[in-house]
């Protein structure tokens, strides 16, 4: 009796059809999870990289001389392709003289210029492909005399 069912097992055995459709279906979730993971998070990286370049922007404009914070905003927002319905820029300008506080439209006691520094804060939130919400910031401090 076991000699009679040893045989057909045998040869069910040493068949390799379908072997393929098999591995394949053992591998696709995983291959299926990386590729999500790659869109959701690689879409939060340019997402990401595009505020990045609305900050620097700002950055830029203040460097070229810009002063006045409605239009360092301005800047930063429209170079920032793609925003999120969210999306918030910053600006906050403080002055100092001698190491200590001062008002950025007047001279130091001692004739020269306050340094400035100028903060350049964008924030946003990035929904993916899969609709989980990430909360993204950047920031920028320029100085300039």
């Amino acid at each position: 009796m076991m000699r009679r069912l040893a045989r057909p097992l045998r040869r069910l055995g040493a068949q390799e059809d379908g072997a393929a459709a098999v591995e394949f279906a053992l591998l696709l979730p995983v291959l299926a999870a990386l590729m999500v993971g790659v869109i959701q998070y690689g879409g939060m990286v340019f997402a990401y990289q595009q505020m990045h370049d609305g900050v620097d922007a700002g950055a830029v404009y203040v460097m070229r001389g810009g002063t006045d914070s409605t239009a360092i905003h301005d800047v930063a927002l429209g170079a920032w392709p793609n925003k999120p319905s969210d999306a918030a820029v910053t600006v906050t300008q403080a002055c100092t003289c001698a190491g200590g506080t001062a008002d950025c439209s007047s001279t130091c006691a001692d004739g020269s210029y306050p340094q400035t520094f100028t903060t350049i804060s964008a924030t946003g939130t990035y929904a993916g492909p899969l609709g989980s919400a990430q909360s993204m910031s950047a920031t920028q401090i320029v100085r300039t005399q």
